[in-house]
């Protein structure tokens, strides 16, 4: 089972670390955690169907405590979690990702993305408050 687990700040990452219940439960269980720069905050280098972005230090300093961030707390699992980073509009990057890494599931932070958008994707969606997360397709198991 594939999950793209989508990020905005280190809290989220917290909030959705509740997944790891799943890596033991679900052989096939693999996380893609996706944090998703705004173009406007960088320097568009190429327009092209391959933008490349200089983006501010800030930003990418951010970028490492996240990342570093889903390490420790996916710790026992990294074979099975990766971090991905992308440059470009929300909805658009998304939709990519979900398509290209095969996801049967988006997990989000309710306050953390439109909902119409995760609704038109096709996949199913868990919206994360701040107590519990099931999958809809583990819940079955064990």
């Amino acid at each position: 089972m594939n999950t793209v687990m989508i990020v905005s700040e280190i809290d989220d990452v917290d909030r959705l670390g509740s997944l790891k219940q799943y890596f033991d439960v679900v052989d096939d269980f693999r996380i893609t955690v996706l944090y998703i720069s705004d173009p406007q905050e960088g320097l568009c280098l190429d327009a092209g169907t391959h933008a490349h972005y200089i983006l501010p230090d800030a930003e990418l300093v951010f970028k490492q405590e996240l990342e570093e961030h889903v390490s420790h707390v996916f710790l026992h699992w990294l074979d099975r979690v990766k971090f991905r980073h992308e440059v470009g509009n929300r909805s658009v990057v998304i939709d990519r990702v979900i398509r290209e890494e095969h996801a049967d599931i988006v997990a989000v932070c309710r306050n953390r993305c439109d909902e119409d958008l995760l609704a038109s994707l096709g996949t199913h969606r868990v919206l994360f408050d701040d107590t519990r997360l099931d999958l809809p397709l583990a819940t079955s198991q064990p």
